[in-house]
């Protein structure tokens, strides 16, 4: 993953482990031959650092620990909720 640092938003997502940023065409050249040297020496591994990071099973507990913390004043979970998945996304 190549991606301008300036943009809003993804940036949690690139890292040492799944690619390189760039900031304008300055430095695009520079980032670009990084990342394909990188590529070459397989030294990414975005799958096993997103199947670590993210996804359903994650997400849903990184989210129910949120709501805990942060409105357990007005929300009552069933006991033994285990994770959360936000709906008509």
């Amino acid at each position: 993953l190549l991606m301008n640092r300036n943009i809003i938003g993804g940036w949690k997502y690139v890292n040492e482990k799944t690619g390189e940023f760039f900031n304008d065409l300055s430095d695009f050249q520079k980032s670009l031959t990084k990342i394909l040297s990188k590529a070459d020496r397989h030294e990414y591994e975005p799958r096993r650092w997103v199947s670590t990071h993210a996804g359903d099973q994650i997400s849903g507990v990184k989210l129910r620990k949120f709501i805990e913390e942060n409105f357990a004043d007005r929300v009552k979970l069933p006991d033994n909720t285990q994770m959360l998945f936000p709906s008509g996304a």
